[in-house]
């Protein structure tokens, strides 16, 4: 919408040199002004998200290459300078379209300009020189060829670097084994959490969990079982966990969970989920060994940094493992 102000600026001044008609430019603008609100009030209100491309890239272009080829119709004698439009139409498929849908918009923008010259020719043949509206028809075709590939390659070189920042984001946040965020990561999100809180925010709740007799689980089965007993419980405590929360690996066979709790009554509803979901895990590579957690936990209170949050659910945790395993405790009693 931000490029269409200034083409309409554009038109004021070569309405004003007399080469448009004095209605055209008010009317091009309220007519292509709805047609963008149009495609405004779609993003904004989440329909884009059902269709195929949301950004409604080639939607967007065609409709561009139609206010181009308005003008084109009526631009009289400085129509080749108007040309220059479609160029720039094309440029914004960059950020989206593949090589072959760049030259189909090319095409498109090809065509457009040749409908405008058969129709001046039809009606207005007083107003056009066909031989030097072909050759110009000629020359843009023969420019949005070599421009398509050209932008298609950028536009593909875009893609993969965006790819690749996504893996090196995932590889600097993420653990590789389960997938959970990693130790730095949750670092900075306990020190987000704990400033959100200090501005007033809702508290939070800290879990630590950890796998119940893991060393002999690796010390039975080997490494490559104790990792896959990795894997398969962090991802039974992600299907546990609800939208807002939150896991990170800890360390060896420790989990980090923030979970968003208004008490502890509500976050051990919260973590019994959790300690059922991974007790429920069969992994037959383990026969009839079952695993378990125990879990500690601890809630946010006023002035709790990192180290007194991790502290005091750590302690929690060391008395869930010494009072039989498989359960959860939490540094302050919790409303049975």
């Amino acid at each position: 919408m931000a490029v269409y102000l200034p083409c309409a600026l554009m038109l004021l001044m070569v309405t004003w040199l007399g080469f448009l008609p004095r209605w055209f430019t008010p009317l091009w603008l309220a007519i292509f002004t709805v047609t963008n609100t149009v495609f405004y009030a779609l993003i904004k209100s989440g329909l884009n998200l059902r269709l195929n491309d949301p950004s409604m890239t080639m939607a967007q272009m065609t409709v561009a290459i139609a206010a181009v080829a308005v003008i084109l119709y009526h631009a009289d004698a400085i129509r080749g300078g108007m040309l220059m439009l479609l160029l720039v139409i094309l440029l914004f498929g960059v950020l989206r379209l593949t090589t072959v849908e760049l030259l189909a918009m090319g095409a498109l923008s090809s065509a457009a300009y040749a409908l405008v010259i058969v129709l001046l020719t039809t009606r207005k043949p007083q107003q056009i020189e066909p031989s030097v509206e072909w050759t110009q028809w000629a020359t843009l075709t023969a420019t949005l060829a070599v421009m398509g590939p050209l932008v298609g390659y950028m536009s593909h070189v875009r893609r993969r670097l965006s790819e690749s920042l996504r893996t090196i984001k995932d590889m600097a946040e993420r653990d590789a084994l389960t997938g959970a965020f990693n130790r730095h990561h949750m670092g900075e999100m306990l020190d987000r959490e704990v400033s959100r809180c200090e501005r007033g925010a809702p508290a939070f709740v800290l879990l630590i969990a950890d796998i119940d007799h893991f060393k002999h689980i690796n010390d039975s089965f080997g490494h490559l079982v104790g990792d896959l007993v990795l894997k398969r419980v962090a991802h039974a405590m992600r299907e546990a966990l609800r939208k807002g929360d939150y896991m990170a690996r800890y360390g060896g066979e420790e989990f980090v969970l923030l979970i968003a709790a208004n008490d502890l009554a509500e976050s051990k509803v919260a973590s019994e989920r959790l300690r059922v979901q991974v007790e429920r895990l069969r992994i037959p590579e383990l026969g009839r060994h079952n695993i378990t957690i125990s879990i500690g936990g601890t809630v946010y209170r006023s002035g709790d940094t990192q180290s007194t949050l991790l502290g005091r659910a750590d302690a929690a945790l060391y008395r869930a493992k010494h009072s039989g395993r498989n359960r959860v405790e939490c540094d302050t009693p919790l409303a049975e």
